[in-house]
């Protein structure tokens, strides 16, 4: 078997302007042995991953020859949550993310915001979810990119104004691919859409929404054994392709307050993640249950907000226990890093593309100064829990 770069990239474009479903499995296979082959060319791991160390087949390394890992030089997705990117300076290119939490408590919402967060700086996004239909999910994505300022009231409902939603949707036709559910939950078919959207399109980053909707009836062992493999397969194939997994995992039903033991599964799949997310909705259970759990008082900071991220594991600096408050913005279905925040995308006019900052226009969006205030202290939002 033999290929050269060039026609490497040129078999590249032709699968990429294909339907996926017109590949075969030969095709693919024989594609995924030429990537496997390029990337052992030097200078070329970085477009696919990979050993961070040299690319040498061998079973140990001697200390003087592993290189320290430049840290400048991480490639890492920001989720737009400034007091998570803080703390874990974005998520590793990759590396495996797996997001819990209970009904409702805003999963899939935060994931697909995380995926617009990722186009605006440059990354693509593909996201699968099993339980919504695709136009549910284009919807998100459409009112988190517009945000408030574009919105229109239909009713008891909010849409993007057409002019906007025509700038959204060109600016998001190359940046963000939402899986076809018609093309099958079976593992098999999912694991090889992977390797076409890591190999052919270029994603960067992956949302799987989520465990509990994947057919993995082809895979040896039970129940629990089949989603520990699952779990160390998608681990390998970050790493393997360079991406970065957000995987979505339920929860067993809990009776105190949730906590990482509690993701449904063995503790095979949160030893296999790199990082482990928990998002809580901050109502009356969260109030109770924390109050119990870590004797927190009425005046708690996260009692604050609508909505808390929770860093249960993060494997490359060892952040834990610790607490994002974030304001949920129902119309808009965005989180917030402060009440009345305004992001711009850059769908938006160059003028107006959002530097990082939380502009108010001329008032429309002013909250009596709590916006700034929580500005000053956002280092502090991501509060350790003991």
């Amino acid at each position: 078997m033999s290929i050269t770069r060039d026609e490497y990239f040129r078999l590249r474009e032709k699968y990429a302007s294909m339907n996926p479903n017109d590949i075969t499995d030969a095709e693919m296979k024989e594609f995924i042995q030429y990537s496997e082959i390029l990337s052992r060319v030097p200078g070329a791991s970085v477009l696919f991953g990979g050993d961070r160390f040299r690319q040498v087949n061998r079973m140990f390394y001697r200390i003087d020859e592993i290189e320290a890992v430049d840290r400048s030089k991480l490639v890492t997705v920001k989720s737009g949550i400034n007091a998570i990117d803080g703390r874990l300076h974005g998520f590793i290119k990759g590396e495996l993310t797996i997001v819990s939490g209970t009904n409702g408590s805003g999963k899939s919402t935060w994931l697909s915001q995380v995926a617009v967060e990722a186009a605006a700086q440059g990354f693509t996004s593909v996201i699968f979810s099993g339980e919504l239909p695709a136009p549910r999910v284009k919807e998100w994505l459409m009112l988190q990119a517009a945000g408030l300022d574009h919105l229109v009231k239909d009713g008891w409902a909010f849409h993007v104004e057409s002019g906007a939603a025509k700038r959204i949707t060109e600016w998001m036709r190359k940046k963000i691919f939402i899986y076809n559910n018609d093309n099958g939950t079976e593992i098999d078919r999912v694991m090889k859409a992977l390797e076409y959207f890591a190999l052919v399109l270029g994603v960067d980053v992956i949302v799987l929404d989520n465990l509990m909707s994947m057919n993995l009836k082809s895979m040896g062992g039970d129940k629990y054994e089949r989603q520990a493999e699952l779990t160390l397969r998608l681990s390998e194939f970050a790493k393997k392709r360079n991406v970065h997994i957000f995987f979505v995992c339920h929860p067993r039903k809990a009776m105190g307050f949730l906590r990482k033991d509690d993701i449904s599964g063995t503790a095979d799949i949160t030893n296999a993640a790199d990082n482990v997310l928990i998002v809580h909705r901050v109502n009356n259970d969260f109030r109770s249950r924390t109050k119990e759990f870590f004797k927190w008082g009425d005046d708690a900071e996260m009692y604050r907000y609508s909505n808390a991220i929770e860093v249960c594991k993060n494997r490359d600096l060892g952040v834990q226990d610790a607490f994002a408050g974030t304001y949920f913005e129902e119309c808009s279905k965005r989180f917030l890093n402060a009440a009345g925040e305004v992001k711009h995308y850059g769908w938006e006019p160059e003028e107006e593309e959002w530097t990082g900052g939380t502009p108010f226009d001329n008032g429309k969006h002013d909250d009596g100064g709590k916006a700034a205030e929580a500005e000053e202290d956002q280092g502090d939002r991501l509060e350790a829990s003991v």
